[in-house]
C-alpha cells in the first residue's frame, strides 16, 4: 500500500516531453528540485522508518503508535499564517520566502542525520523526537513552497505547469525514498541508507539556490465584518482544543515509546480520541455556526470593537479556519454535516492501514507475508507507484466521461473493496491464486527472475510475489483512482474567495480520522492478525460509500450547478 499527499487541486494536464522539457527552465527546474525536497521527508518519516522498525523487530503496536506523527500534516493549516508571515534573516542574498525554506530544510537536514545515528531498537523515543521535529519543519516547507509556487507563476510559466512539475518531483523522491531505501538498504543497512538520504535531501536544498525571489505581496484578506471580540471568543476555544490534542496525542506517544508495555493504545483511541474528534473538530463547526448566528442577530458595542494583544495574528488564524468553515456552513447548510462525514471517512480505509504496510509485507507474525526488502520495493515501490499513476489518469478520464459524483462513489466502494484483497493474502492467498490461475496471470511475471537476476536484485519470483503485484496493482488503482475523483469533489465544493484555505482545510481533515486510528490498529493486529483487520477496515470503508452514495442523492436532487464560486 502506498501512501501519498494529494496532488494540488485544478492541475492541467500536461505530457511528459512536456514536463521534461519545462525543467530546463530556470523557474520550472527549481519548482522540481524543491517537489523533491516536499516529498522525502515525508516519504521518509511515515514510511520509509516503518520499513527499518519492520526488520528491527519492533512490534507493530509500536510502529502505530509512532505513526500518530502524520497528525502534523493534518493540522499545517494551523501555524500557517505564522510561518507564512514570519520574517527571515537575510541569507545568500535571498529573499524571505527561499531563506525561509533554506533554514526549514536545514532542520530537515539536521533531524535525518540524527536518524541516522540512533539504534531504533535501544533508543525509538530519540528517533520520534528527531521525526517530530522534521515533519514540523516539513510540514511548514510545504506551506511557503505552495505559496512561493503561486507568487513566481505567471502567463509564460503558468501555476498549472509549475504545479506539474511539482508533483513530477514529489513523485520522484516518493520513489527514491521508498523503493531505492529498501534497496540500499538491503546491501549496507539501514543507519548508512538514512545517511545516503541525508546527502539526497542536502542534494534537493540546491532547488532553492537556483530558485528566484518571489514577490511577496499583500497577503492579508479581509476577515470577517464580525467585531474583534466576537472573533476572539470564537476561536479562543478552538485554539484551546487544538493544543489539548496536541498534547494528549504526542503525551502519549511519548509515554506509550517509553512504556510500551503499559500503553493501551486501543483504550486511548476509544476513550480519548473522540474527545479529539470534539476537540478539533467539532468544537470549531460549532464556533462557526454560533459566528453566523451572532453576526445575524447581534448588534455589536464598543466594548466588542476593542482588540487584544496579537490581534493580527488572531485575525490570521481566524481566516485560516473559523471564517472558510462559517462559509462552507453557510453555503451548504444542515448539508455541511454530510459533507465533513464523506471527508473524514473517504480516505480513512487506506490511511489508517498504511504505516503497517512494510510490516506487513516485511514481517512474518500475524498473517505477515515475509518478503524480502528488494521484493517489496520493485511490487510496492515501483510497481505500485506506476499504477497510483495509472489509477489517476484513469480516474481523470472517468471524472470527464461519466461525471463527478460517479467517480467519487465508485471510488469509496473500490477503496473499501480492495482491502478483501489483502486479508485474502494474509490468509494464505487462495482466492487470489484461483483468481490468477484462472486468467494463466501467472505468465505475466515469468520475465521477473531473469531481470531480477540481471540487476542482482534479491527477489524470488514465485507465485507469493506475483499474487502480492497483482493485489497491489488493485489497491493502487483502486487508491489512485478514488484520489482523482476525491480531489475534484474537494475543488467543487470550496468558495472561490478561500479556495486555497478551503481547500486545504477539508484534505487536512481528511488526513485526520485514518491516522488517528492507527495506534488501536497496530495493537488489534498483534491481538487478532492482519486478515481480521483487513477485513475491519473494508467494513468501516463502507461510511465513505454510504456517505458518498448521500451526496450524491443530494446534488442530483438539488440540481446545483458549480460555479467558479462553489455550489449553488
Amino acid at each position: 500500500m502506498t501512501e501519498q499527499k494529494k496532488p494540488a487541486a485544478g492541475v492541467k494536464s500536461y505530457g511528459w516531453t512536456e514536463l521534461i522539457r519545462a525543467i530546463r527552465r530556470r523557474k520550472t527546474g527549481a519548482m522540481f528540485v524543491l517537489g523533491f525536497a516536499a516529498g522525502l521527508p515525508y516519504v521518509l518519516i511515515t514510511g520509509t522508518l516503518n520499513a527499518w522498525f519492520t526488520n528491527e523487530n519492533i512490534s507493530v503496536a509500536t510502529i502505530g503508535i509512532f505513526s500518530w506523527i502524520i497528525i502534523i500534516y493534518s493540522f499545517k493549516f494551523l501555524w500557517s499564517p505564522a510561518v507564512d508571515r514570519a520574517p527571515a534573516p537575510k541569507l545568500f542574498g535571498m529573499g524571505q520566502r527561499r531563506a525561509a525554506i533554506l533554514i526549514l530544510q536545514g532542520v530537515i537536514l539536521s533531524a535525518l542525520f540524527a536518524i541516522s545515528t540512533i539504534n531504533p531498537s535501544e533508543q525509538i523515543g530519540l528517533i520520534a523526537i528527531a521525526a517530530v521535529v522534521c515533519t514540523f519543519a516539513s510540514a511548514s516547507q510545504d506551506v511557503l513552497i505552495d505559496a512561493w509556487r503561486i507568487e513566481v507563476a505567471d502567463e509564460e510559466i503558468t501555476i498549472d505547469l509549475l504545479s506539474a512539475v511539482y508533483q513530477l518531483g514529489y513523485r520522484l523522491s516518493v520513489i527514491l525514498g521508498g523503493a531505492g531505501a529498501l534497496i540500499v538498504a538491503a546491501r549496507i543497512g539501514w543507519n548508512d541508507t538514512f545517511v545516503v538520504l541525508t546527502f539526497l535531501m542536502a542534494a534537493a536544498v540546491s532547488g532553492v539556490f537556483v530558485a528566484v525571489d518571489s514577490p511577496i505581496g499583500e497577503r492579508t484578506r479581509k476577515v470577517d465584518s464580525a467585531p474583534p471580540l466576537w472573533r476572539n471568543l470564537a476561536l479562543t476555544p478552538v485554539l484551546i482544543g487544538w493544543a489539548w490534542s496536541f498534547t494528549a496525542l504526542f503525551g502519549f506517544m511519548a509515554f506509550a515509546l517509553n512504556a510500551p508495555d503499559e500503553a493501551n493504545a486501543r483504550a486511548f483511541t476509544l476513550q480519548t480520541g473522540p474527545l479529539i474528534i470534539l476537540a478539533s473538530i467539532i468544537a470549531p463547526v460549532i464556533a462557526a455556526s454560533l459566528m453566523l448566528y451572532a453576526h445575524a442577530r447581534i448588534k455589536p458595542g464598543v466594548t466588542a470593537q476593542k482588540t487584544w494583544p496579537g490581534q493580527k495574528m488572531l485575525d490570521a488564524l481566524y481566516g485560516s479556519v473559523l471564517a472558510p468553515m462559517a462559509d462552507l456552513i453557510s453555503r451548504l447548510r444542515l448539508a455541511a454535516i454530510l459533507v465533513l462525514v464523506l471527508v473524514l471517512s473517504y480516505r480513512f480505509t487506506d490511511l489508517v492501514w498504511g504505516a503497517f504496510a512494510y510490516p506487513f509485507y516485511l514481517g512474518e507474525n500475524y498473517g505477515a507475508l515475509g518478503h524480502t526488502l528488494d521484493e517489496v520495493a520493485v511490487a510496492s515501490k515501483l510497481f505500485g507507484a506506476l499504477m497510483t499513476f495509472v489509477g489517476i489518469g484513469v480516474g481523470g478520464v472517468a471524472i470527464v466521461k461519466i461525471g463527478r459524483m460517479p467517480c467519487l462513489f465508485a471510488g469509496a466502494v473500490l477503496a473499501a473493496a480492495t482491502n478483501l484483497l489483502f486479508a485474502d493474502l494474509a490468509l494464505g492467498g487462495s482466492n487470489t491464486h484461483a483468481f490468477m490461475s484462472a486468467l494463466r496471470l501467472y505468465t505475466l511475471f515469468g520475465f521477473m527472475q531473469p531481470l531480477a537476476d540481471f540487476l542482482q536484485l534479491q527477489v524470488t519470483a514465485n507465485e507469493a510475489l506475483a499474487q502480492l503485484m497483482v493485489v497491489i496493482a488493485a489497491e493502487n488503482l483502486a487508491v489512485g483512482f478514488a484520489s482523482a475523483a476525491i480531489v475534484v469533489y474537494l475543488s467543487s465544493i470550496v468558495n472561490k474567495q478561500y479556495a486555497a484555505v478551503q481547500y486545504a482545510l477539508l484534505a487536512s481533515l481528511g488526513f485526520l480520522l485514518g491516522s488517528l486510528g492507527r495506534g488501536a490498529l497496530g495493537e488489534l493486529i498483534e491481538i487478532r492478525g492482519f486478515a481480521y483487520v483487513f477485513y475491519l477496515t473494508a467494513a468501516l470503508g463502507l461510511v465513505a460509500v454510504i456517505a458518498s452514495g448521500l451526496e450524491w442523492v443530494r446534488q442530483r436532487r438539488s440540481q446545483s450547478l458549480i460555479t467558479e464560486s462553489g455550489p449553488a
